[in-house]
């Protein structure tokens, strides 16, 4: 079994206070007016990184946006794969993910998986393939992403982490896959691509 930890944290994140706020910095709130099928007149309540042209051109003509980019590196056999144990303050706890990032303006998506796959794990990586932009939670945000495919090459480095960022690299293979969904908190996001990749899906196998 591969279960290899790249440095032990000797200082963490702590959260100091939570408290609600009528106006947000990063995001924008938006309040949508809908009716029903019915006629009845509702509204939905969502927030954005971006402002409310976006939206209306999501909304009303179906434009398709992206975000960021989240990185799906294996071996080159295709036996392990590079997942993170990241400490996530809206979680107040570890969440084992897969490294992401936001793409920065006028920058590709290989580009920006390339660059973001380096500073979270020190490593280089080789995009083989793009999967296509998709929402990420439809009912609070527009935020959208694609997953980017490749292999990881190098030795995992935590000196390009920023210090808001508190995160373990881990190189793990099938057996260590099984254990976290068994018994540690992992995205959804992550969750179904460790199933589908090591075929640990109850359901499906």
């Amino acid at each position: 079994m591969i279960r290899k930890r790249v440095f032990s944290l000797s200082k963490k994140l702590k959260i100091t206070e939570i408290k609600p706020i009528e106006q947000l910095k990063y995001l924008n709130s938006f309040e949508i007016e809908y009716e029903t099928i019915n006629g009845k007149k509702k509204k939905w309540e969502l927030v954005s990184r971006h402002g409310v042209e976006r939206l209306e051109n999501e909304i009303k003509y179906q434009q398709s946006y992206t975000d960021g980019t989240m990185i799906f590196a294996t071996d080159e056999k295709k036996e392990k794969l590079i997942i993170l144990k990241e400490y996530r303050v809206s979680a107040g706890q570890y969440i084992y993910m897969f490294p992401a990032g936001l793409i920065d303006s006028d920058e590709s998506i290989e580009n920006a998986s390339i660059r973001e796959f380096k500073e979270e794990t020190g490593m280089n990586f080789k995009p083989n393939y793009i999967e296509k932009e998709r929402y990420v939670s439809v009912g609070i945000i527009n935020e959208r992403v694609n997953i980017a495919y490749g292999t990881y090459s190098g030795e995992p480095s935590k000196n390009f982490q920023e210090d808001s960022e508190d995160a373990e690299i881990l190189i793990i293979d099938k057996n260590e896959a099984k254990r976290i969904l068994a018994e540690e908190e992992v995205s959804i996001r992550s969750a179904m691509l460790l199933q589908n990749f090591f075929k640990l899906h109850p359901f499906f196998d």
